[in-house]
Parts: structure tokens; sequence; C-alpha cells
């Protein structure tokens, strides 16, 4: 058995393209949620709200300057980037064995078409359509960097909602604890705010459309929540070997110490109302993790902002913890991005390091009203120096299905990302 440490991180997010800049970001409390009709949408379209990285920002970052000369789609580079931060410091030669990522794209037409920037049916090559994803680009920059050739059997595209980076994320621990894989990619992107997914989501009842400034509306374990806001956004974990990466003296930005994973399949959308599967899945990352509840130091939630998972995952985590519930902080990055559905786990997975890293919790904004059902701990607005060894991340999907990963912090290797120490 190995010990799992990543190795490198990227993302991008509402908040900001590259690691330092939604760090920042994250720590100031800042919403970057936006108001998306009568420029996105339609004015009278009934969603208002939405987690858009801004267009000004992806035109002046250098890489999304190169791969939009390539017409990629908007996937492709949200992806490429975040993993050209993530590899940014593993040098040639040294081979990455696996790629596991959170994605849906390149396994639908109508999804695949809408990411070109026009289209004419008479004109296009029907011949020369087949399905593509955005592995398939962090295989060639992998490739270009001089990571070697990842065979195509060790390519793995997870998309089943929003466990999938999370999935993808414990597959990819798995296989590098068990000794099969010494190295691999693992993350995942989401893209898709086109009017047709957004009110797709309006239709299951599942979006807020909440008479609020759209600053405001996302406001996961608050009274007042009512829905959740799309976000999109990717982020990239390089998962190595700790032996490994010792070896070549790089820096480890945390470990990944156990993961949990549950499917009840109790409904289409819900989860069952007593969270015991959610539960479930944390108590298996704990097991996993050879750890007891009160070795965990905070929680990184699912926290959508719909009334019912905040009060699910609020009752799962009092089940999984018990009065150490109580003593520990939960906090939702939503609450700042929106939900980039499959990728939230890869975007989570950051914060959670960079929590750890700096020893700071990040905050839940627009928390106003305490509800009775959501009695936790929830870091309301304001971010909270904390004392952090452990962080649990948590991925609550349709269908039932819940995924829980455990990060650790490596003591002595804070000071690349600038942090200092704090205590409660």
């Amino acid at each position: 058995m190995h010990q799992v440490a990543v190795t490198g991180m990227g993302i991008v997010s509402p908040l900001g393209i590259g690691v330092a800049d939604f760090k920042q970001a994250m720590f100031d409390g800042r919403s970057a949620v936006t108001d998306s009709r009568g420029v996105h949408v339609p004015k009278d379209f009934p969603v208002a709200a939405a987690g858009r990285v801004p267009d000004d920002m992806l035109e002046a970052h250098p890489s999304f300057r190169l791969m939009s000369q390539t017409n990629m789609p908007r996937t492709w580079s949200f992806a490429g980037c975040a993993t050209e931060e993530a590899i940014q410091r593993l040098p040639a030669g040294e081979n990455v064995d696996a790629i596991v990522y959170a994605a849906e794209d390149g396994i639908e037409f109508e999804m695949v078409v809408n990411t070109f920037r026009e289209f004419d049916e008479e004109a296009f090559n029907w011949d020369q359509c087949r399905p593509e994803t955005s592995p398939e680009l962090i295989r060639r920059l992998l490739e270009y960097n001089g990571n070697g050739t990842v065979p195509g059997k060790n390519v793995i595209v997870i998309s089943n909602a929003c466990v999938s980076a999370n999935q993808a994320i414990g597959i990819a621990f798995h296989h590098i604890r068990s000794g099969k894989w010494r190295r691999a990619i693992a993350g995942g992107v989401w893209v898709h705010l086109a009017k047709n997914y957004l009110l797709n989501f309006h239709m299951l009842g599942a979006l807020s459309v909440a008479g609020r400034p759209a600053v405001e509306i996302s406001s996961p374990f608050s009274k007042d929540r009512s829905g959740f806001v799309l976000g999109e956004g990717a982020a990239t974990l390089l998962l190595e070997r700790e032996e490994d990466a010792r070896a070549r003296e790089a820096h480890i930005f945390g470990r990944i110490s156990g993961t949990g994973s549950t499917s009840d399949a109790y409904q289409l959308t819900g989860g069952r109302p007593d969270g015991s599967s959610a539960a479930r899945a944390m108590r298996g990352a704990l097991e996993d993790a050879r750890l007891v509840p009160d070795q965990i130091d905070a929680i990184s939630a699912h926290g959508t902002s719909t009334p019912m998972n905040d009060r699910l995952e609020t009752l799962a985590i009092r089940n999984c913890f018990g009065d150490h519930a109580y003593k520990m902080p939960v906090v939702s990055l939503k609450s700042q991005i929106g939900h980039s559905m499959v990728g939230s786990g890869a975007l989570q997975g950051v914060a959670s390091l960079l929590m750890l890293a700096e020893q700071k919790m990040a905050p839940t904004i627009n928390y106003r009203e305490p509800d009775p059902e959501c009695d936790l701990d929830y870091v309301p607005n304001h971010a909270r120096a904390w004392k952090l060894d452990r962080i649990m991340s948590n991925n609550l999907g349709f269908g039932g299905q819940n995924v829980s990963v455990i990060y650790e912090r490596v003591a002595g290797e804070e000071e690349f990302l600038g942090s200092g120490g704090h205590e409660h």
C-alpha cells in the first residue's frame, strides 16, 4: 500500500483562472455568480443566475489565447488549461500512467455541435464525426510535455452526474495506492450553461428563481435558500505515489487518504430522506483511511443550496459524526461559484487543499438566516482561521449516489503557497 500525494493542481473557475487567483477570491468570500438575462439568455428567461467564467478573463489568459486559435470546444479549453497548470512542474521523462476525468463531451452529437462556432450541415463532413473527449486533449498535453503516452485502456471518462469528479479522484487514488499505477491525472470539467441546460434543470425544479441580485442567490444552508445555481469550471489534480514524489523532490500539496462511495438508486434526483446513504459514504471514506470521526477537522460540503440537499447532507453529517459534527466547520464552495455538476468534486478538491495549506476555512457566503434543520457551523460569510489536518469533501448526486474523499495536510509543505499557520 502506497501513500498517495497530490503534486500538481490547476483550476479554471468563475472566481479566477489559476490556483493563485482562485485562492485569493475564495478566501475573500467573493461571489462569481452573475445575471445572464439579456446577455447569454433572453431577457425574459426564467433563470437569471449562473456562475460563468467571464469572457474577458478567458481572452486575457495565455493558454486560452492559444487554444482559441485552434477552434477548440470550450470544454477542451477549460480542461486543457487546468491540466497545463497541474503538470507545469512535472519534468519530462516522469510518465503519467492514467487519466481519469469527469466530463460530458463527445458522447452526444447535439452536445458536440453546440460547441461549434458555426455549423453548416450541408458543408459538414459527416464521415469525420467521431466521439472525442476532453481527456484526449489531456493525453496530447502529456505527450507534448514529455510525460509519456497514456494507454487507451487507462483513459477513463466518468459521466455520472454530480459525483463524477470525486469518483474520478477515487479511482485514481485506489489504483495508485494499490501499486497498479504510479502517477495519474484526475479531475473534471463542466461548461454547459446554454439555454437548454438551464431550462432542463429549471423544469426539474432544481434551480433558484429567487428575485434577488444574482450574487446573493446561491445560499447553501441558509433558511431562505431556494435552489442551486449552475456554474462552470474545471480542475485537475496530479496524483502520484508519495515515495516517487519525494524522490524527485516535488512539492506535495497534500495527500488523499481515503474515499467512500454509495449508490442506493432511491429515486431519479433525490437521496434517501434519512441521509443514510450519504452517511455510509462518509463512514466508508473514514474506514478506507483507517480514521475515526474525531480525526476529520472540517467538511467541504456538496451544499447545493436546494432545500432538500442541504437538509439531507446536514442530517448525514450528524449521522456519521455524532457530537463531533458540531465541533467542525462545514463550508460550501457552491455559494461562490455555483454548481459545476460533474466537475464540482475536482474544484472542491483544489479548495480543500488550499484550506489545508492556509490553515483557514473559506466562507459559505449569502448565509442570512439559520435553519433549525441545518444546525451546524457553516462559516457564514467570512473566512476563518482554523487548525486543519484533514478535510472531507462530499458530493451527493442524482439517483442516490454519494462519494466522499479525505484530503490531509503534509507538514512542512505549506510555504510553497505562502501560507501561515493559525490556531483555533
